[in-house]
């Protein structure tokens, strides 16, 4: 029988570290930036050289500082690393995904365009993803074990540079549709982050069944979905589908919106019109949708003509 794992080794095992250790991240050529997280996932942990490269002729000692690398460098096609510039230079100028992204179109629309990706077919592009995507959240997150998942990546339509995904596991018991979403640094603020999610909810109503994220989620990511789930709730109960309804249901919602029933309680209670016999009260959600505006390209990114994704 093997030992139990502490708590330390568990943090290891997970690449988790207390301080950021990459100081500077170089995204292709033209787009710097900090780590936000540190990870021990790309080194070797007794000499900190970067993916397990070991230099037989020389010995060198090494510092004990917060920073053991200044600059990663990572392919803003693949998500393959190095810390070596021309090295990096050479590979990106040829990276076979730079002509030509993975994976299969899911939603096109004049501006964005969405692309899943089968962990158990790209294999290592999405691994090298996963580590990337550790240098940006402070949650667990798998590395090399991404068979069972799909990731649904977010480009510019006719680019082929990443922007920002979302992952989905297979093996959900829970039947979960979003399992980790990541807008890249370089991309924040265009409203990408409600792009994945509403197409999350899509994938589910194609299902025909009602999801969510994998729970408990992070207090950030917990905001993120409040947000969301308030946006659509009152969207749909004061101006869109649900709007002429005589009297509304928690199900009616569910069923229009393809959220969880708890997911649509937690949101009503926190949004204060949900009454102790779950009557709704509409006063205040008409009030809440004066901060997100009235009209539909106000509330939502997706455009549903646009969908690709089969029934």
């Amino acid at each position: 029988m093997g030992k139990r794992m502490g708590k330390g080794e568990k943090d290891i095992l997970y690449g988790i570290l207390s301080e950021r250790n990459i100081k500077h991240i170089q995204f292709g050529i033209d787009k710097r930036f900090p780590s936000w997280y540190g990870s021990n996932a790309y080194f070797n942990l007794e000499t900190r050289l970067l993916g397990f490269k070991e230099d037989q002729r020389v010995v060198k000692k090494v510092e004990r500082c917060q920073f053991w690398l200044d600059t990663l460098y990572i392919c803003e096609y693949c998500f393959k690393y190095t810390d070596d510039e021309e090295q990096y230079i050479a590979h990106e100028a040829n990276c076979k995904y730079k002509g030509r992204a993975p994976g299969k179109i899911m939603y096109k629309s004049p501006t964005y365009t969405i692309r899943r990706v089968k962990g158990s077919k790209h294999q290592l592009f999405c691994q090298c993803l996963c580590l990337f995507t550790k240098l940006f959240l402070d949650n667990k997150s798998m590395y090399f074990k991404v068979d069972h998942y799909e990731f649904y990546i977010v480009y510019e339509t006719e680019s082929t540079k990443p922007m920002g995904f979302f992952s989905k596991d297979l093996v959900s018991y829970q039947q979960n549709n979003l399992a980790c979403i990541l807008t890249f640094p370089p991309y924040q603020r265009r409203r990408l982050g409600s792009l994945l999610l509403e197409f999350s909810y899509e994938l589910s109503k194609s299902e025909g069944i009602l999801s969510g994220p994998e729970l408990p989620l992070s207090p950030f990511g917990l905001i993120s979905y409040l947000k969301y789930w308030s946006k659509v709730i009152c969207y749909e109960l004061t101006t869109g589908e649900l709007a002429n309804f005589g009297r509304l249901t928690l199900e009616d919602i569910a069923t229009v919106s393809g959220m969880r029933i708890q997911d649509i309680i937690l949101t009503l209670k926190y949004l204060n019109c949900l009454g102790e016999s779950n009557d709704i009260y509409l006063t205040p959600l008409k009030n809440n949708l004066k901060k997100y505006g009235s009209k539909r390209n106000d509330i939502f990114s997706l455009e549903e003509e646009y969908l690709l994704i089969d029934g």
